[in-house]
């Protein structure tokens, strides 16, 4: 996850100091991620450190949930992370390293060494070695899909305890049916291989029960008369035939005008893929909707 440093100001004389405000930038709500029951998979968006504290507040607002962690790191060279629901924001006022951009995933893992023993046996590498940052310890692997992911044990620093964001724009979950995954296109042949190793990796249970959590579930069959896409845990997997449309991840919303009210982009756009929208989001990503999931608004308001 650290792919960090908020770089010093100068003073007069020339003398160097860190931003007075770096240490109350940083908060963890969970800062053990020893209590998680499995893997926290998550989106990467790579942006610039300028443009974080408004991808903060846009992404509270669109998903109603606020930020669970925020983390200025001195060891990886001018990064600061933020995560909002599935999404990590990866900010930085240097330019990112092609490994960098490489990396498809992060994921919070309750145990770094648990996870590598796990990925063992599957035909995951190892491209770069356990080593220890400042939130706890980290590697990086090859899926055997070829996708690069970015593992991280989360280990609280001393007298650190769980925090929730100050001045959040979204101080309590509001529902606003919008909910953003990471999303992977795999060719139509390997679909069925590659949901059987994200819940391997995922430490995810088979199975097709909507919303258990623990499950994979599937989703409806898109228009195109391709198979359902499978949510693994909180990874979309979606089967293609061609080209992999370059999407950076998947909103399950009531509807595409419930995300560009939200978006506050007017009106969704035209493009789609697979008869679904895609909508371009912060910094010019670009998100696939799928529509027809419940809308907690419009719910409360019949009930009323």
């Amino acid at each position: 996850m650290p792919d960090s440093t908020v770089t010093g100001s100068t003073l007069p004389g020339g003398a160097a100091a860190s931003p007075p405000t770096a240490s109350d930038r940083w908060f963890r709500t969970w800062p053990d991620s020893s209590v998680l029951d499995r893997p926290r998979l998550m989106a990467r968006s790579l942006i610039d450190l300028a443009d974080l504290d408004d991808q903060i507040v846009f992404y509270e607002r669109l998903l109603g949930v606020p930020a669970d962690l925020r983390m200025p790191i001195p060891d990886f060279g001018g990064l600061e992370l933020a995560a909002v629901g599935n999404l990590l924001l990866i900010a930085s006022e240097r330019p990112f390293t092609p490994v960098q951009r490489r990396t498809a995933y992060s994921l919070i893992v309750p145990s770094l060494a648990g996870q590598l023993a796990l990925l063992e046996r599957t035909g995951t590498s190892v491209l770069e070695p356990v080593e220890t940052i400042l939130p706890g310890s980290r590697a990086r692997v090859r899926y055997p899909d070829g996708l690069l992911a970015e593992l991280v044990e989360h280990r609280p620093r001393p007298g650190e305890r769980p925090a929730p964001r100050p001045g959040t724009a979204v101080p309590e979950p509001v529902a606003t049916g919008v909910r953003l995954f990471p999303r992977r296109a795999v060719p139509a042949e390997r679909f069925a291989d590659a949901v059987r190793f994200y819940e391997t990796a995922l430490e995810v249970e088979a199975g097709t029960e909507a919303g258990a959590g623990s499950r994979a579930e599937v989703l409806p069959a898109g228009p195109d008369g391709r198979p359902g896409p499978v949510l693994v845990g909180n990874l979309l997997l979606v089967a293609h035939d061609g080209p992999a449309e370059p999407v950076a991840f998947a909103l399950l919303a009531p509807s595409a005008e419930k995300v560009a009210a939200l978006a506050g982009t007017g009106r969704p756009p035209g493009r789609t893929v697979g008869g679904r929208t895609v909508m371009p989001l912060a910094s010019g990503v670009s998100a696939e909707v799928w529509e027809g999931f419940p809308d907690p608004a419009a719910e409360a308001g019949r009930r009323a």
